[in-house]
């Protein structure tokens, strides 16, 4: 039985573990989180180890004596990194090279490589630019929604700009248009001997009073079609420069005034979890594919290019306000409605939940798939009136559910 090392242990990996199982692997996970709150994942793997998933002298030692047999990142881009050095260290099979992942990771390199290969990006701006409000501060070498902010004004710019650089390891932040009036747009690839596939396009329906927490994924984007024809070949051109081989990939962009602007990409598992509906578009599961590379097997998965598919769907998430949880709804309830494919509740009666920063606890994610977008939409409203988390004070803790009208 080979083993497979997983880095992290949140809810999120129990995906990797599943599957992994599922593919008569033995799942190592690993973190420095004991409480079983913070690692949920430790309860439902093989083995655990309470070594942190930076801390690379340990784990090689650990993975040398238990014979891992491959390593794989989950859900953090930093994750990514240790899985890199990791392999490198042990000859073990990694689908990318850390020179890759620089390239990537790093905003301002990314952005000139996307300018080598004509990628439209973000207008950018130097700290001591004059330039108009509103606009994103972030650090260059973080990647999600870590050490964003969102600027309107000059009297919070100065705030903003310390705190990514507090943020950043490299001490550098890059400054952006914030694109207010535009859809972010994300892009899906999985690349397999070189061959790059079109997993998927989606839309971000984006909470009221943030910048920056997402609270739906509709797929496909309602503008994949332009997206295919302007911008994908260029971005399978730049996949190639750099030289991928075997990755799964997110390319993320704002859409604006019939244009794409791309800001980022990333190669660890992307949070919207849309494996699911690949898996039911296609019957293709690509994270097991990963799972074989990892621990050097030939996958047989067979990738099918999503564009002009006629299944909908939409993924939505849901965001806990501070308290202590007394009671979450209907959880098997909205698992057994018709066209809810995946319903997943990362929290647990009695958990207290204080948030810091700008993004707050997710609580629960929903995936609902079907070809018909109005019957979606009804989907939609059944699942929000089911779903509610209730505090020991007796308050509604959902932070903000998707409105029809909104979709």
């Amino acid at each position: 039985m080979k083993k497979l090392l997983i880095l992290g242990a949140y809810y999120t990996e129990i995906e990797i573990i599943e599957r992994a199982k599922a593919l008569g692997c033995y799942t190592i996970v690993t973190d420095n989180h004991p409480n079983p709150l913070m690692s949920p994942a430790k309860q439902v793997a093989d083995e655990a180890w309470d070594i942190s998933w930076t801390n690379i002298d340990d784990l090689c030692r650990k993975c040398a004596e238990c014979q891992v047999d491959g390593v794989i990142a989950g859900f953090s881009e930093f994750r990514v990194e240790s899985m890199i050095n990791i392999c490198e260290r042990l000859n073990l099979p990694c689908s990318l090279t850390m020179k890759q992942l620089d390239i990537t990771r790093d905003k301002n390199c990314f952005k000139r490589t996307c300018e080598k290969y004509g990628i439209p990006c973000v207008p950018e701006h130097q700290y001591n630019d004059s330039f108009d409000f509103p606009v994103i501060v972030k650090p260059v070498d973080r990647a999600g929604s870590v050490g964003i902010s969102v600027v309107y004004n000059r009297e919070n710019f100065e705030t903003a700009y310390q705190y990514a650089m507090s943020m950043s390891n490299s001490k550098s932040v890059i400054v952006e248009d914030f694109i207010s009036d535009g859809t972010k747009v994300d892009v899906y690839y999985y690349v397999k001997n070189g061959g790059i596939c079109l997993l998927g396009t989606s839309d971000t329906i984006m909470c009221h009073d943030s910048g920056v927490m997402q609270k739906a994924w509709p797929f496909p984007s309602k503008w994949e079609r332009q997206y295919v024809e302007e911008i994908d070949g260029k971005v399978r051109n730049m996949i190639k420069g750099i030289g991928i081989e075997n990755a799964y990939l997110t390319i993320s962009a704002f859409y604006t005034k019939d244009h794409f602007y791309i800001f980022e990409t990333g190669f660890r598992l992307s949070g919207e979890m849309s494996f699911n509906y690949y898996k039911t578009l296609t019957g293709v599961d690509y994270v097991e594919e990963m799972i074989r590379f990892a621990l050097g097997e030939k996958g047989d998965a067979q990738f099918v290019e999503h564009s002009g598919t006629a299944l909908n769907s939409i993924i939505l998430n849901f965001f806990a306000k501070d308290g202590t949880i007394k009671k979450i709804y209907n959880i098997d309830a909205i698992s057994a409605i018709p066209d809810v494919i995946d319903f997943l509740v990362y929290g647990q009666e009695g958990e207290e939940i204080h948030n810091s920063g700008s993004l707050l606890k997710k609580i629960a994610m929903c995936t609902i798939c079907a070809t018909d977008w109005e019957r979606i939409k009804d989907v939609v409203d059944q699942v929000n009136r089911l779903f509610s988390v209730m505090s020991t004070d007796d308050k509604e803790m959902i932070y903000e559910k998707v409105e029809r009208g909104e979709l």
